[in-house]
């Protein structure tokens, strides 16, 4: 009986430590970082990553075989999916190779394909990285899911890879869970209602469902060669992106696969003031947003027709944008009143380019802490013109695409 009450215990101290492995392993990811994502001096969204080991170094993040979450709770009144797409197809074109782009461009058109509606203030989107694939979570409600865990690597890339999408951006997202309060009550009370999630319900089980490509098939290796200038070698995560070094160097800096990480930007003349802050909005909870705002008919975006990608087509897309950045870096050089004073910093256009490439707008979304700077990225975008033409294989009378461009001496 002893012997017997002995097996007994150890057996269920070990099926209790067993449960306890499962339950650990199932656990949901830890709330690494948040940020604010700005344009124009606006708020757009509050980013949050959650990962299974809390890090501050995003290489070890990137590289972590392990369940993620990448999640966007929207702060501004209306985001089009248009533009919200664009976001993450822009950002792809700059973090990644030209192999991984068309290793992934069709798993890029199932994701970009998913989300036809608008998003508004207090909306969740969220890509969970989980049991050896992504799934795609609009409210609650999943919009698809995609079977490569390297297509949501290559997503958080464009968060926490070498060019994100601000120059602050990055670094509140690699905060090993020392989050602020106050912006971490921002994102907990920034959430749908019940209306809302239930008209985005209606919404989607109203589309007609894509049928996925299940051939394994990707695009051609020959799409690439449309483009007119060639983007760097597949060994090189982001194609040439603007980033200026000082003269005296023998080349700027660009990051190779094991240099994920870019120091953050150090001014060091408290003379010259940053731009005046947009003011602090107030945190959207569910009461900020109309009821009728939330269910009216006009929930699917109004250039739905436009958002329908084939995975050539995005393909062709991107790589496009990578040789338009690297055509742009050619144009940009160190001026030399910041070489002097040894300012720092970065600037983000967003520039509009009709058909044979000339320049019809240039827009300032992120300034650097020195005009300087700022003035001289602007000036050479528009020295660049023009840019190569746009390719047959897309359409439109323009096309715009964000040019980040970082200075920084090595």
């Amino acid at each position: 009986m002893f012997i017997y009450k002995n097996i007994h215990s150890i057996a269920t101290i070990v099926c209790s430590f067993a449960l306890l492995l499962c339950l650990s392993a199932q656990a949901d990811p830890l709330l690494n970082g948040l940020s604010i994502h700005t344009e124009l001096g606006k708020e757009r969204f509050i980013a949050g990553l959650s990962v299974s080991s809390l890090s501050t170094n995003s290489r070890d993040i990137l590289i972590t075989n392990e369940d993620k979450r990448i999640q966007v709770r929207i702060l501004a009144d209306r985001i089009s999916a248009r533009s919200f797409k664009r976001m993450w197809i822009e950002g792809m074109a700059i973090n990644a190779s030209s192999s991984e782009l068309t290793e992934n461009a069709q798993n890029m058109a199932d994701f970009s394909n998913m989300l036809k509606v608008k998003l508004v203030a207090g909306d969740i989107f969220s890509v969970d990285r989980s049991g050896g694939e992504v799934n795609v979570v609009l409210n609650g409600i999943t919009l698809g899911t995609i079977p490569s865990t390297k297509f949501f690597d290559l997503l958080l890339r464009t968060w926490i890879g070498p060019v994100p999408l601000s120059s602050d951006f990055r670094d509140g997202l690699l905060m090993a869970g020392k989050i602020d309060d106050a912006l971490l009550s921002r994102f907990d009370a920034t959430y749908p209602s019940d209306e809302r999630i239930a008209a985005i319900q209606g919404k989607i089980d109203a589309q007609p469902k894509a049928q996925p490509k299940v051939d394994g098939s990707t695009p051609a290796v020959a799409v690439a060669t449309q483009v007119e200038a060639p983007i760097p070698p597949p060994a090189v995560v982001a194609p040439a992106v603007g980033v200026i070094a000082a003269p005296g160097n023998s080349a700027p800096a660009i990051p190779s696969p094991n240099e994920v990480e870019l120091a953050a930007t150090q001014e060091e003349s408290p003379a010259i003031q940053p731009p005046t802050p947009a003011p602090t909005p107030v945190p959207v909870q569910q009461a900020s947003i109309p009821k009728q705002a939330l269910l009216d008919a006009d929930l699917m975006d109004e250039e739905e027709d436009d958002l329908d990608f084939t995975a050539e087509g995005l393909l062709q897309q991107q790589l496009y944008i990578a040789s338009l950045k690297k055509w742009s870096y050619k144009y940009l050089s160190y001026p030399r009143r910041a070489m002097d004073r040894g300012w720092e910093g970065n600037v983000r256009l967003s520039i509009t380019i009709n058909r044979d490439g000339e320049v019809l707008d240039v827009v300032i979304t992120e300034e650097a802490k020195h005009s300087t700077l700022t003035k001289e990225a602007v000036r050479a975008a528009k020295r660049a013109s023009p840019f190569p033409p746009i390719p047959n294989e897309i359409g439109g009378e323009e096309f715009a695409f964000t040019l980040p461009v970082v200075f920084k001496f090595k």
